[in-house]
């Protein structure tokens, strides 16, 4: 069988939970005939990640998606490179791709890849990028976007789920200590903490994080021994701060910026937490579970089909600050709730969320629309 030749289009410098998956899926793939390009802007994390993994690069200007000599470069390096299958990984990139083939190369497959839960809009051009013939087959991250995909009128046979996933690593006791002992050691966080809380994100609206920070001030009084790590960058890394500032000057919690290393992060905290307003699935959630880590989320779009409240983590209604500091405070006092979280939803990321499902699910995908 030859190599079936994809070129995947991140129009976003940043790092964030699309950019892992598309990383995962190419670095995971090597034993399978699938050559992988890659078009995004200069110097961004997802090229820097995946440069030695990869078969080509063409570089995007950082400008908007309809810039007609970007799609001109597009349209002759996939020529040049025999490039069968264009999948795109956010919207301007969705945006690009569809002109591309609209105007230059109406024989290429498209694929589209939905992250995020908005509804389509009812402009004649999101119309007619999302329900037009242009898009082969549009992948959902869960079952919930693919519910608002439906509802903006494509077909469901146009859409396939698959979950975002991640690789299993290490998570025994030995390398938990490990993980704890550096993690007690983090510039900024006061000492003899004893229950640790992860966050770890972009930096935005969506993710709930003013809310966060308001639930954990409300356990702070309570369990002063408790921890806050707040991770990842973003625009709203500023007004946090002030939002937090009396917790970051006593050392009950930290805002690190990027980390590189968030499973080490993981491995040392008793709590990962997802406070989002809105969110198509989360897929830190899985590399949370996959560290036995005990999760707590809110109860939005798709983030309850990978928590299962009491089973594989616990759920709070968006927005609920009250309601955070309540289940933080369960799990602080019950380590063996704790346990018995993490380990169901270890059990369950397993099963379900492998990266290796997800391979296999996007390999299948490419070839029923090229074969």
């Amino acid at each position: 069988m030859s190599k079936i030749r994809v070129l995947h289009i991140d129009s976003s410098e940043v790092w964030g939970g699309g950019q892992s998956q598309i990383t995962t899926l190419i670095r995971d793939s090597a034993n399978l005939p699938i050559e992988h390009f890659l078009a995004s802007p200069k110097n961004s994390k997802l090229w820097y990640k995946v440069r030695q993994n990869i078969s080509g690069y063409c570089q995007l200007p950082r400008s908007g998606a309809l810039n007609p000599l970007a799609m001109i470069r597009l349209r002759n390096y996939c020529l040049k490179n025999k490039i069968q299958i264009l999948h795109t990984h956010c919207g301007k990139s969705h945006t690009f791709a569809y002109w591309v083939k609209t105007l230059f190369l109406p024989q290429i497959t498209l694929v589209v890849h939905r992250r995020i839960p908005a509804k389509i809009r009812s402009n004649w051009l999101s119309r007619v990028k999302f329900t037009g013939p242009a898009v082969d087959r549009f992948i959902a991250v869960s079952e919930y976007i693919k519910s608002v995909l439906q509802r903006g009128g494509i077909e469901p046979g146009r859409i396939t789920t698959i979950r975002s996933s991640k690789k299993p690593f290490p998570c025994d006791d030995h390398v938990r200590d490990e993980a704890r002992a550096e993690l007690l050691r983090m510039k900024g966080l006061a000492p003899d903490g004893d229950f640790f809380i992860l966050s770890a994100s972009r930096l935005v609206p969506d993710k709930g994080l003013f809310i966060l920070i308001e639930g954990f001030r409300t356990l702070v009084r309570e369990r002063p021994g408790a921890r806050l790590i707040i991770a990842g960058e973003g625009p709203l890394s500023s007004k946090l701060k002030v939002a937090g500032r009396a917790l970051l000057e006593s050392g009950h919690l930290v805002m690190p910026g990027f980390c590189k290393d968030v499973p080490r992060l993981l491995l040392g905290s008793d709590v990962f937490a997802i406070p989002s307003l809105s969110e198509g699935l989360g897929s830190t959630i899985v590399e949370a579970m996959m560290a036995k880590t005990a999760v707590v989320g809110s109860s939005v779009e798709g983030i309850p089909e990978l928590i299962r409240h009491g089973q594989t983590g616990l759920l709070a209604p968006p927005g609920d600050a009250e309601s955070l500091y309540s289940l933080f405070l369960d799990l602080a006092v019950d380590p063996a709730l704790r346990k018995k979280l993490a380990e169901q939803g270890h059990t369950w990321a397993l099963s379900s969320c492998s990266s290796d499902t997800m391979v296999e699910k996007t390999f299948n995908l490419y070839q029923s629309v090229i074969y």
